[in-house]
């Protein structure tokens, strides 16, 4: 595509609004790419994954920058920062041969719980600002940030991840509910278990999943488009669901979701937002669980669930 240049829109966040923004400024990017760039705390000389300023961009091609397509971008921006604190968006030009790496310059790599790695797909050596880099032992997750879903900087996700580090031992069976960008399902095979199976409702995730796997060398996650009452029902030594509260709820009323996990294994439940949590623990001990650990960023809760 020949542009004089492109229309760089920029908003600034954090871990929890930047997902967010990102599904709202997604359908007016080009190939529908949207950038997280994560900026990390100048102030706080300890590096936290989990506080850092995040930049939301995406590109629009010259011959689409309208000052419609603007103002519409703004007024979308406007009414969500009536709901959680969101500045205005700022728009940028960038030449042709500028806007191709404009992207990769702040994605750094970073680390979840003690041994999981975070690394964009384009770095090499791995060491980040604070000098910190992939240690032998480390469990190195390659990801693209311009892919579709999470890139694993929402607290949800690290939280899961870090449970996941907790509670995986060599050959856990591992079943990924709603799956994603198939971060969980990856993280679970280099932490040794098998097999694990990944599946999620929507299409493009479930190809997001295979190629991110591809990515990361990994060819064992059986991956499939479905709901939770397509799949066959087996007991699993981990099930993960990084979904939201109410459809955790309705997997617990309605879809036997704590009949997948095995007598001696583990439910991690994720997407929780703190106000929603009473509603979460009542479906939990009434399908039959009890709570062994919560684990809270800001606003979010994360629960590792057994069967009573």
């Amino acid at each position: 595509m020949s542009n004089s240049y492109w229309l760089e829109v920029n908003v600034l966040t954090d871990g929890e609004g930047a997902e967010a923004v990102a599904e709202a400024l997604r359908p007016f990017a080009y190939n529908d790419g949207v950038v997280l760039e994560q900026l990390g705390d100048e102030t706080n000389p300890v590096h936290d994954a989990l506080e850092t300023a995040v930049t939301v961009k995406i590109y629009v091609p010259e011959d689409e920058d309208t000052p419609q397509l603007r103002r519409r971008i703004e007024e979308i921006l406007y009414h969500m920062g009536r709901l959680y604190p969101i500045p205005p968006p700022t728009f940028r030009k960038l030449k042709d041969e500028d806007w191709a790496n404009a992207w990769k310059a702040h994605y750094h790599p970073f680390r979840i719980g003690n041994r999981v790695w975070i690394q964009p797909s384009w770095v090499e050596d791995g060491r980040n600002d604070e000098g910190d880099f992939a240690q032998p032992e480390d469990i190195v997750l390659v990801l693209d940030p311009g892919m579709a879903f999470g890139t694993g900087l929402h607290p949800t996700t690290q939280m899961c991840l870090q449970a996941l580090e907790q509670t995986v031992q060599p050959g856990n069976s591992v079943l990924d509910v709603g799956t994603g960008s198939g971060i969980l399902a990856i993280a679970a095979v280099k932490l040794g278990a098998g097999p694990v199976r990944a599946f999620d409702n929507d299409r493009l995730a479930v190809e997001t999943t295979q190629s991110n796997a591809a990515q990361n060398g990994i060819e064992s996650i059986q991956t499939h488009q479905a709901i939770l009452s397509d799949v066959p029902l087996s007991q699993w030594d981990i099930v993960v669901v990084n979904i939201l509260a109410h459809v955790i709820v309705s997997m617990l009323d309605n879809d036997q979701l704590m009949e997948y996990v095995a007598p001696n294994g583990k439910l991690i439940l994720s997407g929780i937002i703190e106000e929603q949590l009473g509603v979460v623990e009542t479906a939990v001990s009434t399908a039959g669980g009890h709570i062994l650990e919560k684990i809270q960023v800001k606003d979010w809760v994360c629960l590792v669930v057994a069967p009573t």
